[in-house]
């Protein structure tokens, strides 16, 4: 059950993002908070009070989870009685609708269904009230801010008969900003571009370049890591605040290293040759009210030039459903882009990097840059990496 002093603290990631997300966290929670790093996630001891400033600052993590109870089960009557002892009244009300994702391993309870008919019945007869079971799918929204705030997710995991019961505390997926109702073909998640630009060591105070910007998502994160804000809104309402028992604010206050004043002028770059993208990130930069910091073209990768003499180029160039012309119509883009820094971005005063994602090596080598593998996530199905490099006449 729950330690009214330590919590222990699921924060849930895309593949990949694991130990930046873990940074993020080390900079936010106290330093003798315990952390450990999980596939598709990082765990945490530390007082609970901690689950706002996780959900409002972290900008790699996707949910927050809380344990709230662990004990074994090895039959379906044990994991009732059980889940009917936990303290449900601290996160539910007596009727509210819920989502249960319910996993099994190495457990004589294997069949998922029953598990999480068990545990609705544990809630149901803790509070007194039927709460509706949701699908998960209620839980895949993105766009326009629902007027009903979705179901609550509980998260119950067993591995050799060893219950284990989480509550999300973030509601709507962190990767949801609120900002990006307009969206390109294949749109990069604001988690991962958040990943590419920590991973890429961007200083706020270096130029940025987006060649291919799309929906503009690459762009407008940095521009948020550039003002200090945080990454989801403080008007965005968390599930954990309409607990019945919210968790108490944190006594720790996030002072940004990188914080920067509003620029005098745009620091960050950001191009495409297709219109509607451009449309797309117009929309959503205004939305985030970034516009101070972004200038936004329209322009192809060929003729880019330098819009300082140095800075980071960061970017995700089409592939698969972002080109036409299959594998063929990638390389000749990730080539064309390659050539157009090789001419234009190299040379006496100038001293750019750049990173961009790909699914496989042999794009990356047709840019005829040298580039080395810097970090490889999940996106959209596939394995990607970023590669990055210093360019050089």
């Amino acid at each position: 059950m729950i330690d009214a002093t330590q919590s222990t603290i699921l924060v849930v990631t895309p593949i990949g993002l694991e130990p930046l997300a873990a940074a993020e966290i080390r900079a936010i929670a106290p330093r003798d908070a315990k952390i450990r790093l999980i596939r598709g996630g990082v765990e945490l001891a530390a007082d609970d009070a901690l689950l706002l400033l996780l959900n409002r600052h972290l900008r790699t993590a996707t949910r927050v989870l809380l344990r709230i109870a662990d004990f074994r089960a090895s039959a379906f009557s044990e994991l009732h009685k059980r889940a009917g002892r936990v303290a449900w009244e601290r996160v539910l009300r007596p009727g509210e609708p819920v989502v249960i994702r319910a996993t099994a391993h190495r457990s004589r309870l294997y069949h998922t269904g029953g598990i999480a008919e068990r545990v609705l019945r544990g809630i149901t007869e803790r509070l007194g009230g039927a709460s509706p079971l949701h699908p998960e799918r209620e839980l895949d929204r993105e766009g326009a801010p629902s007027d009903a705030p979705p179901p609550q997710l509980i998260v119950v995991r067993i591995v050799d008969d060893l219950c284990t019961i989480s509550v999300d505390t973030s509601g709507d997926p962190l990767h949801f900003r609120g900002y990006r109702l307009a969206t390109a073909k294949a749109p990069l998640r604001p988690t991962l571009a958040a990943g590419l630009l920590l991973a890429a060591e961007w200083d706020p105070r270096e130029p940025l370049l987006d060649p291919m910007c799309g929906a503009g998502t690459i762009a407008i994160e940095a521009a948020l890591l550039a003002a200090g804000r945080p990454s989801v809104a403080a008007d965005r309402p968390l599930a954990c605040e309409r607990w019945p028992t919210p968790p108490a604010p944190s006594r720790l206050t996030i002072c940004p290293k990188d914080h920067l004043t509003d620029p005098a002028g745009p620091t960050i770059f950001a191009r495409d040759h297709n219109p509607g993208a451009i449309k797309a990130s117009a929309a959503n930069l205004a939305r985030a009210g970034v516009e101070a910091w972004i200038s936004l073209a329209l322009g192809e990768a060929a003729a880019l030039t330098p819009p300082a003499p140095s800075g980071l180029i960061l970017t995700n160039p089409p592939y698969g459903l972002r080109v036409g012309g299959g594998r063929d119509g990638a390389r000749k883009a990730f080539a064309a882009l390659g050539a157009a820094l090789r001419q234009r971005f190299c040379g006496p005063g100038l001293d750019w990097r750049v990173a961009l994602l790909a699914p496989d090596p042999a794009l990356a080598a047709a840019t005829g840059l040298t580039l080395a593998p810097r970090l490889t996530l999940q996106h959209g199905g596939l394995t990607l990496q970023l590669y990055a490099g210093q360019l050089r006449g």
